[in-house]
């Protein structure tokens, strides 16, 4: 009894978690510390009506679980949108020659540019705001996306003459005319890209490789395990608009999205 009170003792001047605290009894059993018969007991019991609860709080876990997955899908269809529109923008941008010349040129061009892409995002923002009452996004061959004003000598002038470059669009840009929403897995299908995994969620991920590789006969397909997840995640947000999206998710579709009230 003192050699167990002594250990408790040095136990109870640090906060352990109960994982750490079983482990540290266990220990103390093993090196044959006599542990007091109460102290088994209510251990006993904590286990007992720990078991008992989490039996019971189970289904209530997995529909938590699983309204979180629905809410899941649709940042990621719109994580995936926007993530494809900035690698786009990025790639005009990564073709100026300034981006490889001296890094005083560089970090200041890297400034311009974050402000070309805040832009262009900023209008396309507006016009899917305006115009695309939809939970689903359009896809990208859908959009016109009109021409940059950034160029390259821009660049240059607003670093060695202080000018100030124009960023963003020549033109607003627009849907294209006739253009309807798709189904989630064809949305995924076709836009979906092996680096967009910020979702960090199984269940959304699973359907979204197997959107992507469902011609690939050794691709799991998620609907066989849950052949009512879409359905429900269309039926839980399917009458959302994007700028409902958007005011739900603040800061999370892009690190450039203008913030919503």
């Amino acid at each position: 009894m003192i050699h167990f009170l002594c250990l408790y003792s040095k136990m109870s001047s640090h906060i352990f978690t109960l994982r750490e605290l079983a482990e540290r009894i266990e220990e103390m059993h093993l090196l044959g510390i006599l542990i007091p018969s109460g102290f088994l007991t209510k251990i006993e019991e904590f286990n007992r009506d720990g078991k008992a609860f989490l039996q019971a709080s189970q289904k209530q876990t997995e529909c938590i679980e699983r309204n979180n997955s629905i809410d899941r899908m649709v940042i990621l269809l719109w994580q995936t949108f926007f993530n494809n529109l900035i690698k786009e923008i990025v790639q005009v941008h990564s073709e100026f020659p300034i981006y490889y010349t001296c890094m005083a040129n560089k970090e200041h061009a890297k400034c311009v540019m974050g402000d070309d892409i805040r832009e262009k995002i900023r209008l396309v923002h507006e016009m899917l705001k305006s115009s695309w009452p939809y939970v689903v996004p359009p896809r990208r061959q859908d959009i016109n996306i009109p021409a940059g004003y950034l160029r390259n000598e821009m660049l240059y002038a607003s670093w060695d003459e202080g000018i100030e470059p124009q960023v963003g669009f020549v033109e607003s840009p627009s849907l294209k005319p006739g253009t309807m929403p798709c189904s989630i897995l064809d949305y995924l299908k076709s836009e979906y890209l092996d680096d967009n995994d910020y979702v960090n969620d199984q269940t959304v991920l699973c359907f979204a490789t197997f959107a992507r590789e469902c011609e690939y006969e050794y691709v799991y397909n998620p609907s066989e395990y849950d052949p009512t997840f879409l359905s429900e995640v269309m039926e839980k947000h399917g009458s959302k608009t994007y700028i409902d999206v958007c005011v739900e998710s603040p800061n999370i579709l892009s690190e450039y999205h203008p913030k919503e009230k």
